[in-house]
């Protein structure tokens, strides 16, 4: 009786073992078919990826990060290694706009209390919910974690999977996940970290818990240091102040606004345009509201007057079919957008036809500027363009306007992008993700667009609009 115990016990072991061994080779699988299924949405439909662009650079680290990919994948074992390895594949391309995405991701987290943010050149504790751990971290610098200095620390889990490293705006944004674990198995989760405050260190064992996304959000935010000023035009005791928060439809009624206002802006002796928070959208709205501020006649000189060169799109098949979807969506709310869309398709049922790539010439004469001094602009008063680190997409293409057009930029340095465009991200054949890709390709603009650094840049906190009016005060007196 006893051997049949002991063997029963052996067959339930080899059992459970051979289950876990089979789960764990579903993962591998399920992970390969995925990073496999991204890496050919990028071959087959980024701009850069084509024959007639083909951006070795960006073809090369795709290489290396499909073999890092696959990599990891032999060794994914649950939802959160399979999460990462997506995420470093997407980040590899270097622009925000291609992603991972899970479909449910977990609602809740491991962190160890503490939330820190990049401050200079530092990533310094901002809150420490301390509970039973002694005297508060807050305002001291991380030093190490486990023996690793926390710049290498950090590049190797934020820069990693997070963010494009070399982009300071993105270290802002991930700095205050450093000590928060989602899982990951491919980066540190440390133990043990020494803070500095003062030219005191300290040794902090780290307690990690759970927390609710949903809790840890509001902490996130107040880390990354960011403002939200919403949509509108008003007064301030410097001139007048318009709040542009979103490229999107919430923008339509400040295009408006300044329209109905453009005498008293342009007699008002410093004019701010907001974008804190802003993320991106349409750079229409930002251009109608620069047409306002610096006159028609500048604006056309400046940003209109050089080689006109459309963006064109990439021509495969699932592109085009993004490009259709346009056309019928926005039939009704958007007529003036789907007659554009409209002629888009005709232009790459035209190339598929004759056997072209894209839509369009991918190339365009350098000069972004009519020849000639350029008219002076209509307001009288000094334009300021304010912005965070959120500034992206869209918004980014707003800054170089305002910037080229005589602006005074001020506040943080954004983020930055490429002169790819239109992103599209469809279902990884799991089930478990959605990835993203680009589809169309400014051939005048920049390669890179940002970041761009302010005139003046403001170092407190980003949220007090209060104490920004008087800074902007004080720095255009200054100048």
């Amino acid at each position: 009786m006893k051997r049949w115990s002991i063997f029963a016990c052996a067959m339930f072991a080899f059992s459970q073992s051979a289950a876990a061994q089979d789960d764990a080779e579903r993962w591998h699988q399920l992970t390969r078919g995925d990073v496999e299924a991204a890496y050919q949405q990028l071959i087959e439909d980024h701009p850069a990826l084509s024959t007639a662009i083909n951006d070795a650079e960006l073809r090369a680290r795709l290489e290396t990060g499909r073999a890092l990919a696959l990599e990891r994948a032999a060794q994914v074992s649950s939802i959160e290694g399979y999460a990462a390895t997506m995420a470093g594949l997407a980040n590899v391309v270097g622009d925000k706009h291609v992603w991972s995405r899970l479909v449910a991701p977990a609602h809740s987290v491991q962190w160890a209390g503490i939330i820190t943010a990049r401050q200079g050149e530092r990533f310094v504790v901002l809150e420490h919910d301390n509970a039973g751990e002694g005297a508060s971290l807050a305002g001291a610098a991380l030093v190490s974690c486990d023996g690793v200095m926390a710049d290498d620390f950090a590049a190797a889990k934020l820069g990693g999977f997070r963010a494009v490293w070399s982009i300071e705006a993105q270290r802002i944004q991930s700095a205050p996940f450093l000590l928060v674990d989602d899982g990951n198995p491919f980066v540190l989760r440390p133990q043990t970290c020494i803070f500095e405050r003062d030219g005191q260190r300290t040794e902090h064992t780290l307690f990690w818990r759970e927390i609710a996304r949903t809790d840890l959000a509001p902490h996130i935010r107040r880390a990354q240091n960011r403002g939200a000023p919403g949509h509108g035009l008003r007064t301030f005791d410097g001139g007048m102040w318009i709040s542009l928060q979103t490229l999107n439809d919430d923008a339509l009624a400040v295009v408006a606004a300044a329209r109905e206002s453009q005498s008293r802006l342009r007699a008002s002796p410093i004019v701010v345009v907001d974008m804190r928070g802003n993320g991106g959208g349409s750079s229409s709205y930002g251009d109608q509201i620069a047409r306002v501020l610096f006159g028609d006649a500048r604006f056309n000189h400046v940003i209109r007057g050089g080689a006109r060169c459309n963006v064109v799109w990439r021509v495969s098949p699932r592109n085009v079919a993004q490009m259709r979807s346009y056309e019928e969506r926005f039939r009704q709310s958007n007529p003036s957008f789907a007659g554009e869309m409209r002629r888009a398709v005709q232009r790459a049922e035209q190339a598929q036809a004759a056997g072209r790539e894209f839509t369009g010439p991918t190339e365009c004469p350098s000069r972004r500027a009519a020849s000639g001094a350029p008219p002076a602009q209509t307001a009288t008063g000094r334009i300021v363009l304010l912005t965070d680190n959120a500034c992206f997409s869209s918004c980014l293409l707003v800054a170089d306007n305002f910037r080229r057009l005589g602006a005074l930029h001020v506040g943080q340095a954004t983020d930055a992008a490429t002169h790819y465009f239109e992103v599209r991200e469809d279902p990884l054949p799991s089930g478990l993700s959605f990835f993203s890709t680009l589809q169309a390709f400014s051939p005048g603009s920049l390669a890179r667009l940002g970041p761009f650094a302010p005139g003046a840049a403001y170092d407190g906190d980003m949220a007090d609009t209060a104490a920004l009016e008087g800074w902007i005060e004080e720095v255009v007196a200054a100048r």
